[in-house]
């Protein structure tokens, strides 16, 4: 059972019955773009402080993230106490913080670790490279600019709100009327949709010494609302989406060029994008972008095989019953696509749109969208073995 609500202060309330466990499960998408570095600095340190607010003290976990669109926060607590689980998700409407000197350090301890990982720069780099200056491009704020704890801008129009328990969903979203109705609405512009990305435009990322290449690509693709979507997430499968796609079986299985290798999607608010992305040993970098160049554009010369369709078809529905099953994991997964400016209750609706695709249209997708001149990234890797990598890549293409 779902209750979908709107309340007369244009916040949106999905409220789920779900699971047996006496807990229940929420997240609030709530508008708070950035459109500067520094906005987003304030952003992150305002919910690591709401993070740490009066949840805590009343048996609930709550954790606030930031990004440029948005603050999400995430609470979970005791069925029994859902007053005071929507009273914490008030805090946080409201831009109530708890002290900064204590959460500005454990914010600095996370981002010292998460700046330490060998691919934050290429995915940094790789933002920059495809985006410019637009705030999606914003990577984490350096320690120098967390000066202050500021409260963001926030509206209930464009929130999200969703709530899973084993409970009358009804009741679920009268606790969250009750609560958030105090919530007034004011002007909050949101961020432009990210520019178009320069289709084949590879960048050299120089990694001297680098014992392993970071293969990063992305190429334009649909967001979950288009009719195509069903389509060329099978035919993303098909490629790269699975331990038995064609890329793992050629790139990782017959040739051991690569540590891993995949396809997802990379969705923003307003626009959507194919990713590939790869791992291989610096000797092997210029045959790993060739043979996968060639699986790409083999897509297009060897269309999906009608087996091949019904095979992704069912892992697709099989991982995703799985994989949603657990409430945080649903309620995440909702959030993320009211996050992503998408219905939630698409995420419903997704497996009868996925039974509906047919070969044919998964065929068509692939030659609309697997192209590899559509591709544009990043390829960071010792500069003995980048050159050679990038002229085999836009030879084989």
């Amino acid at each position: 059972m779902i209750t979908d609500r709107i309340l007369p202060n244009g916040l949106r309330v999905l409220a789920v019955r779900h699971g047996r466990t006496p807990l229940a499960e929420a997240r609030l998408i709530l508008p708070a773009p950035c459109p500067t570095r520094e906005a987003l600095a304030e952003s992150v340190l305002l919910a690591a402080c709401l993070s740490q607010g009066r949840a805590a003290e009343e048996g609930m976990e709550l954790d606030v993230a930031a990004d440029v669109h948005h603050l999400t926060a995430t609470v979970t607590g005791p069925l029994e106490d859902l007053d005071a689980l929507t009273r914490a998700l008030a805090d946080v409407a409201f831009g109530v913080p708890a002290g900064a000197g204590a959460a500005r350090d454990r914010l600095i301890a996370r981002l010292r670790v998460a700046r330490a990982h060998p691919d934050f720069t290429v995915r940094a780099e790789l933002a920059r490279h495809l985006f410019g200056g637009h705030p999606v491009a914003f990577t984490m704020p350096e320690e120098a600019e967390l000066a202050e704890p500021r409260r963001r801008p926030s509206s209930p129009r464009g929130a999200v709100l969703v709530i899973l328990a084993p409970d009358d969903p009804e009741r679920l979203a009268d606790a969250a009327g009750r609560t958030l109705a105090g919530w007034q609405p004011r002007d909050v512009p949101a961020l432009p949709p990210p520019p178009a990305v320069e289709e084949g435009s590879l960048l050299p990322l120089p990694r001297p010494g680098a014992a392993q290449s970071r293969v990063r690509l992305r190429g334009p693709a649909v967001t979950v609302a288009d009719e195509r979507y069903p389509a060329l997430f099978l035919a993303a499968n098909i490629l790269g989406g699975s331990l038995s796609s064609r890329l793992v079986r050629t790139l990782r299985e017959d040739k051991g060029y690569v540590y891993g290798v995949t396809t997802f999607f990379d969705h923003h608010p307003g626009a959507g994008f194919l990713a590939v992305e790869a791992d291989t040993a610096a000797e092997t970098t210029g045959p790993a972008l060739e043979a996968l160049a060639a699986e790409l554009s083999g897509m297009r010369t060897r269309p999906p095989t009608g087996e091949e369709v019904e095979a992704a078809r069912a892992y697709a529905t099989g991982s995703m019953a799985t994989r949603l099953a657990p409430a945080d994991r649903l309620a995440g997964a909702l959030a993320d696509l009211a996050a992503k400016a998408v219905d939630p209750l698409l995420l419903l609706d997704f497996p009868r749109r996925l039974a509906a695709a047919t070969p044919e249209s998964v065929t068509e997708a692939a030659q609309e969208f697997f192209a590899p001149e559509r591709f544009s990234g990043v390829v960071a890797a010792d500069p003995r073995h980048l050159a050679e990598g990038v002229s085999r890549w836009w030879t084989r293409r």
